[in-house]
């Protein structure tokens, strides 16, 4: 007869989060453009190295309109390519976070004007802030591949290239 163990389960390995701050910069014609969105009121527990059930999934829901891009010209802009008017927040949904080395290894839903886009094997880098440790992962990202199209100014004179650089940064607990 053969008798069965119980082993003790794994124990689940965990961060939380106390703030997140998400960047896009584009250039442009004339320079570049930086916007960003930081929250310190979204907190929250992001289960690690697993499949995180939809249910349970960090999500930050940026509104659009809060992104600052230096003025308030640009903040229009931004919002105004983004189709805040129908879209009013971009969210990411972190899928699932793997703890990888040093730094974590992650899969996003990036949802931006309606549209989906999965986000495969985001790496994340620890770096330390001010009695916090971050996570920043950067994403590339292509106004096209959102089906977005570029902003033009002052009769076409301005331009705004086609690439996206997304940072996401997480604020972790102690």
């Amino acid at each position: 007869m053969l008798s069965a163990t119980v082993l003790p389960a794994k124990k689940e390995e965990f961060v939380v989060i106390t703030g997140n701050r998400v960047s896009v910069a584009a250039g442009t014609s004339l320079g570049n453009i930086n916007c960003a969105y930081t929250s310190s009121t979204q907190k929250d527990t992001l289960v690690l190295n697993k499949q995180i059930p939809q249910s349970d999934r960090l999500r930050l829901a940026i509104p659009v309109k809060e992104f600052n891009c230096g003025n308030v010209f640009l903040n229009k802009d931004f919002a105004k390519a983004l189709n805040a008017s129908q879209h009013p927040y971009t969210k990411i949904e972190v899928v699932c976070l793997k703890q990888e080395g040093k730094g974590y290894k992650g899969n996003l839903n990036l949802i931006v004007s309606g549209k989906t886009i999965p986000l495969r094997d985001v790496t994340f880098t620890v770096y330390p802030g001010t009695g916090v440790t971050n996570l920043r992962g950067n994403i590339c990202l292509n106004f096209s591949e959102i089906g977005l199209a570029t902003p033009k100014k002052m009769g076409g004179l301005f331009k705004v290239e086609d690439k996206l650089q997304v940072s996401v940064e997480l604020q972790l607990a102690g």
